[in-house]
């Protein structure tokens, strides 16, 4: 297990490393990050941090924001709160939801 702050930066090296999407998806997938979806996420950036409370899960935006019907939709990597070692401190650009 790892903390949230040392998956962010491994996803971090990875999307710096990494500069399309095309070339994201299967790096993250062999890094071992299969809970890639795209979902809603609010207005942030690549590498930014969610929690979501009610799902238990953190969220990791690893591609550009789209607008869908006035929503903001991005790829994302979900990870379960129960796989991760809590950590109080977070880098920056994480929220909790």
């Amino acid at each position: 297990m790892k903390t949230i702050s040392e998956i962010q930066i491994e996803i971090g090296e990875i999307i710096n490393t990494n500069k399309t999407w095309d070339e994201r998806l299967p790096e993250l997938i062999k890094a071992g990050y299969t809970g890639v979806t795209y979902t809603w996420t609010r207005a942030g950036g690549i590498g930014r941090v969610f929690y979501l409370k009610r799902k238990h899960i953190y969220r990791i935006q690893v591609a550009q924001t789209e607008l869908q019907a006035k929503f903001p939709i991005a790829w994302c990597v979900e990870i379960p709160a129960h796989l991760v070692i809590h950590d109080t401190r977070l880098t920056d650009g994480s929220d909790v939801f």
